[in-house]
């Protein structure tokens, strides 16, 4: 069954041995069906090394201007070559970077857009006068962190216009951000250029293609300088590692809410990072602001309803916000989590317990502009 994203029609049983751009399928799709019909990617990568030996073996016996002609191209390659894979595939990729934005708002069905979009090697966003690129990992079979998803890009214009503004009204505070599930990095790094102090996290497997968009970053751009950690949900040692760079004052991820096993890990990762209380001395609360789609109806439950055990939550959405006409068409949403004040002391600590309702934070629906999420039949009426 495709997910919500995609109007087009369900994949064959068999994938293809190759797919190729013209493949009908939505992206989340794509990553999940054909990961049995992908070849290795080492190959490629032994036979140039393979190839290099054997060149360097040929100069060794030549004389003369030829000789050095052809140990300086063979240190260069060999220098080229000593770089990890990831690094080189996003010095590649961001030459041929497309605008995300800009297509997103070009003619067409929205869902073809995004297909597109995953199939470039590179994309960009435009922000804070400059702009932020990185490069996509469409090799990868292992996880879904190896292309942008469009919930990043609609919290990062979202957070840009209405809650950075207000969380440091005058400017004159670098605020502390850290990012799960970052992927390729577009949120984190884009939320760096908008001078906060920002921590991106991933799991292991998907380390690499983030280390290196955000090492090209730091090469590029003027903006904060962000770090890349390993953060795997619900590990203590994960936490605590990243929580040294705290204490945050926010907590951001999008489009991570995709399987049920995943749900209690992540929301106590979200309470151990926010439990540091940053800003409360200014009388900023820390929160978290996730930006979803209903992937997994399963998994979008079980985070509704264990979510307000440790948190006051608000689900908002994007109704009647310039911009955002993609976002409402996708049905995107916004939850923003604020822990609760008794839960703050022992948060992140075993499993999630249930807490008493609090009426104050029941009645707090509203967020910065987004309007509190209606019901289908309240929208109808």
């Amino acid at each position: 069954k495709p997910c919500a994203l995609s109007r087009l029609p369900a994949l064959p049983q068999e994938p293809q041995r190759r797919p190729d751009a013209t493949c009908r399928v939505c992206v989340c799709a794509l990553v999940r069906l054909c990961a049995r019909g992908m070849p290795r990617q080492g190959a490629r990568r032994k036979a140039r090394l393979a190839g290099a030996s054997v060149g360097r073996k040929e100069a060794t016996g030549k004389k003369g201007r030829r000789r050095a002609e052809g140990e300086e191209e063979e240190g260069t390659a060999a220098a080229e070559d000593k770089r990890p894979k990831a690094t080189r595939a996003s010095a590649t990729s961001l030459a041929n970077a497309v605008d995300f934005e800009a297509a997103l708002k070009a003619p067409g069905d929205t869902a073809e857009k995004l297909f597109e979009l995953a199939n470039k090697p590179a994309v960009r966003f435009s922000i804070a006068g400059g702009y932020v690129q990185v490069a996509q990992d469409r090799s990868t079979t292992e996880h879904s962190g190896g292309v942008v998803w469009e919930t990043a890009f609609f919290l990062a214009r979202y957070l840009e216009q209405h809650v950075l503004p207000e969380r440091r009204p005058n400017g004159d505070r670098r605020l502390r951000v850290v990012e799960l599930g970052s992927g390729c990095g577009l949120l984190g790094l884009a939320l760096a250029r908008l001078d906060c102090k920002v921590t991106l996290t991933e799991q292991p497997a998907a380390m690499g293609n983030l280390k290196a968009n955000v090492a090209a970053h730091k090469a590029a751009s003027g903006g904060g300088l962000p770090k890349a950690m390993q953060l795997s949900w619900g590990e203590e040692a994960d936490i605590a590692a990243v929580s040294a760079r705290g204490p945050f004052d926010l907590v951001v991820a999008s489009d991570v809410v995709f399987a049920t096993r995943f749900v209690e890990p992540l929301l106590r990762s979200v309470a151990a990072l926010l439990s540091a209380r940053a800003g409360e001395a200014e009388g900023a609360v820390p929160e978290c602001w996730l930006c979803l789609q209903q992937r997994d109806p399963d998994s979008h439950r079980e985070l509704l309803e264990q979510a307000p055990s440790l948190f006051r939550v608000a689900e908002l959405n994007f109704e009647g916000l310039p911009g955002f006409e993609a976002a409402v068409e996708l049905e995107c949403l916004l939850l923003r989590l604020r822990l609760r004040k008794r839960r703050r002391e022992d948060s992140g600590k075993g499993a999630l317990a249930p807490a008493a309702e609090n009426a104050e934070a029941e009645a707090e629906a509203e967020g910065p502009a987004a309007q509190p999420k209606k019901s289908r039949a309240e929208q109808a009426r």
